[in-house]
């Protein structure tokens, strides 16, 4: 694979870890704005997610840079 295809690869999903970020801190803002419980524990519940899914995106990122021969940025 072309080196310039594979940064490219690397910027998704960099890009990727990113928005999960994004979304767990828009998650948790609106959570500490919600007066009502149970809102509130749904939108905590998404922000654990969404977490997960940033876990998760790291994770294969690191395990196709191993691949590739390439470093994590």
């Amino acid at each position: 694979m072309a080196m310039d295809r594979v940064e490219r690869l690397f910027q998704i999903f960099q890009e990727a870890a990113e928005s999960e970020r994004q979304a767990r801190a828009r998650y948790e803002e609106a959570a500490s704005l919600c007066a009502d419980g149970e809102l509130k524990d749904l939108l905590l519940t998404f922000a654990e997610d969404e977490a997960r899914h940033e876990r998760e995106v790291v994770q294969r990122f690191r395990e196709m840079a191993g691949r590739l021969g390439g470093g994590v940025h």
